[in-house]
């Protein structure tokens, strides 16, 4: 028995979409079959993984084309690679690390400079290279423990500015792709949304709502333009005892952000609401009277590889000037392998290969780490991850890619 690669085509599709589905356990309904081919996939950049003997896909993976925002608020072409299962029958034997190398070998070829991922497991992607590169939290909080001591503006938690109102699903569909391109051309880490991919988000047959209601969806706005929305479902235990679950929220001013979580947290009959994939430096945890009441769960969120080091360091704006020489050690990554001259002058970078001896050394992992300001490299030369060979790097490197705001992801894929 041998397994090989295939591109998956539009005869293999559904086959391929089923075994992507039984690797995560589910079923798979035939109307989202269709609906995924329809409105996020590009087919040719899906593989399949095929046991020869049987004819059978057994392993699968794939990328969707996105554009990423890194510091400074320029965007990098990015893969972000999903759909990577292997069935349990065929584990162990090479099909993962296969796909993986034909997803980055594509992605090179697309001209994609970095890749991301959100994992399910943890510990299978840093022997590719990808570094945590975004830390989140999920959220759970009492709304009668929502009271603001703090918001924008004022002592006294005004936000008289901001007019918040429902809108329905088709009024939100034309809504809320301009808050949310808004938001994410000046939030590093954030990507992009086409508008087959709106689609696909805002999908709400009674289906797949797992016993919760239609979406609801708030909009912010403020002096005519709309700053920052909301969407949510709410789930009944009985008519006195709603949870209501953020789905997304998203906005581009603080008035806004204070706004919405204010009208969240004003629901009388809603005993808990939770909210997953905030961002780091969220605010609410300050705005509270009582902030221990915020729950807040971390997690793992946008992994990142830097396929093309120079460039994806040229792309970003630093705070700090100077000169560092980075060297990077890979196995993965032989050809990346050596050291870079970082030459830093007014927030800009230029790169250049140097065989002259590094300031720092690290894998291309941690690098990708420190790249969106997710993770400070202090904490990683303590775990042994970074090596400080020259006085002065550590308080240098923290300096150049030290960021104002954490990086965010709100898009999973």
């Amino acid at each position: 028995m041998t397994i090989e690669l295939r591109q998956v085509t539009d005869e293999n599709f559904p086959e391929w979409r089923k075994a992507v589905r039984r690797g995560f356990g589910d079923h798979v309904h035939p109307d989202d079959v269709a609906r995924l081919r329809d409105q996020r996939v590009e087919i040719d950049r899906l593989v399949a993984a095929v046991d020869s003997s049987s004819g059978r896909i057994v392993a699968t993976g794939g990328a969707d084309s996105h554009s990423l925002t890194v510091p400074g608020g320029a965007t990098l072409p990015m893969a972000g690679v999903a759909y990577i299962t292997t069935l349990v029958t065929h584990r162990r034997r090479g099909a993962f690390s296969e796909i993986m190398a034909r997803i980055h070998e594509s992605a090179r070829e697309r001209g994609d400079i970095a890749s991301g991922l959100w994992a399910s497991r943890s510990h299978l992607y840093g022997r590719f290279d990808y570094g945590l590169a975004i830390n989140s939290f999920n959220w759970t909080i009492e709304p009668r423990f929502g009271a603001f001591a703090h918001a924008p503006g004022s002592g006294d938690a005004d936000t008289s500015e901001a007019h918040v109102y429902f809108v329905n699903a088709e009024e939100a569909a034309v809504m809320l792709p301009g808050i949310y391109d808004q938001m994410r051309r000046m939030t590093p880490g954030a990507v992009d949304r086409n508008a087959g991919r709106w689609r696909y988000e805002l999908f709400d047959e009674e289906r797949i709502r797992d016993g919760a209601s239609a979406f609801f969806f708030a909009i912010c706005e403020e002096g005519g333009e709309q700053t920052g929305y909301v969407t949510y479902r709410t789930h009944s235990k009985s008519e006195f005892d709603l949870e209501l679950r953020v789905k997304e929220q998203v906005s581009i001013t603080d008035t806004a952000h204070a706004a919405l979580w204010r009208l969240l947290l004003n629901f009388d009959l809603v005993e808990k609401i939770t909210a997953e994939n905030r961002p780091a430096d969220d605010p609410l945890w300050w705005m509270l009277s009582d902030p221990r009441r915020l729950k807040r769960e971390s997690h793992d969120s946008l992994w990142l590889l830097l396929l093309d080091v120079p460039k994806a360091l040229e792309a970003r704006t630093y705070n700090a000037d100077g000169r560092l020489k980075i060297g990077l050690v890979s196995e993965s990554q032989p050809e990346i392998a050596g050291t870079y001259v970082l030459d830093i002058d007014d927030s800009r970078a230029s790169v250049k290969k140097t065989t002259n001896r590094p300031d720092v050394v690290m894998k291309p992992a941690d690098l990708a780490a420190l790249y969106l300001g997710g993770a400070t490299p202090g904490p990683l030369v303590e775990a042994g991850r970074i090596d400080i060979l020259s006085a002065g790097s550590l308080a240098k490197l923290h300096g150049m890619f030290a960021t104002d705001s954490a990086p965010w992801c709100a898009h999973h894929f």
